[in-house]
């Protein structure tokens, strides 16, 4: 017996195709998890789309239509890091291997 894959969009049946139903379904997983405030960290409550409230903080704030993206995560900024320090190091190296070039 085969597994849905579409999971809460198979409420379409075979309308509109495998692609849309998946890409819907991830939307609707994502929306339906709890959405950190981006002020107090407390839990924010979609009103409607792109509007959302604090239940802690009270604030009401625009933001994505479906779901609170952070700005910048750690792993991003650690991800960055990584690059440019790779890179700086590549470069040393060339200019090393230069110098030594050069010095023969």
């Amino acid at each position: 017996m085969k597994q849905k894959i579409s999971k809460a969009a198979g409420r379409f049946g075979v309308k509109y195709g495998q692609y849309a139903r998946r890409t819907i379904a991830k939307v609707e997983e994502k929306q339906r998890k709890k959405q950190q405030c981006i002020f107090c960290n407390g839990t924010a409550k979609r009103i409607s789309k792109g509007i959302w409230l604090c239940k802690k903080c009270g604030k009401k704030f625009a933001g994505h239509a479906y779901y609170l993206e952070r700005e910048k995560g750690e792993d991003n900024i650690k991800r960055e890091k990584t690059n440019t320090d790779t890179f700086k190091k590549s470069r040393e190296l060339k200019i090393k291997e230069e110098k030594i070039k050069n010095n023969k």
